[in-house]
């Protein structure tokens, strides 16, 4: 798997992130807690609005489902309550894209490990951690990290999203799953998803410490 990313390299934002994962590439902002609008305002929680942005062109109902898609997940993980009356914006900006238009797995699987390091950056509180893979099915072959090619020509496409505590696996919070499967392959791909979401962890903790090496000087006295 190939990752990396970049967080605070937007000077206008409370958090963001620049992640690259396998041959898709996203910009990721967060702002908030701001002031929202008369009509986004909840009393008790913070509203959430998500924008998602196409590599090329306008924003059409493709990404419209993705921003659907992205609310659905983060609405359960961001702490709200915290932050009543307020609002919290996150836009997504996809770069480099890695599959065909009426695919939306890479860019879905890219788009929710962003938002983790965006949110983080903007020091939002979350109930854990959490951290997404995308795995095809090819003639009963589960493939990791597919291409867009492999995305075409595979019989199902699955991105799943897990929760995290202490490096390891809790829930499964999204399943969005597309093509032709069995069950017992459904179970079989998110049981050997665990395996790959966890070591994706290790490579987020790492990003973290090192952005926190980064931030902040630490000084002892001996």
């Amino acid at each position: 798997m190939s990752f990396k990313v970049n967080t605070s390299v937007l000077s206008n934002a409370d958090g963001s992130a620049e992640l690259t994962i396998n041959g898709t590439k996203c910009l990721v902002s967060v702002s908030g807690p701001i002031e929202p609008k008369v009509r986004q305002e909840l009393p008790t929680q913070a509203s959430l609005e998500i924008i998602v942005r196409p590599a090329h062109g306008l924003s059409t109902t493709r990404e419209k489902l993705l921003e659907d898609k992205l609310r659905s997940l983060l609405q359960s993980l961001i702490i709200r309550y915290k932050y009543p009356r307020q609002l919290i914006q996150i836009v997504v900006q996809f770069l480099v894209v890695d599959e065909e238009p009426e695919y939306t797995c890479n860019e879905l699987n890219a788009a929710i490990n962003g938002c983790y390091f965006a949110l983080i950056d903007a020091d939002l509180a979350l109930y854990s951690s959490f951290a997404s893979t995308n795995v095809c099915l090819n003639l009963g072959n589960l493939i990791k990290d597919p291409t867009g090619d492999v995305i075409a020509t595979s019989d199902s496409h699955h991105v799943l999203c897990f929760s995290l505590e202490d490096g390891k696996v809790g829930k499964l919070l999204l399943l969005e799953s597309a093509g032709e499967f069995n069950e017992s392959q459904l179970f079989d791909l998110i049981s050997k998803s665990v395996l790959t979401v966890e070591e994706l962890h290790k490579l987020q903790r790492k990003a973290i410490e090192a952005k926190v090496e980064k931030d902040y000087i630490w000084s002892r006295n001996d």
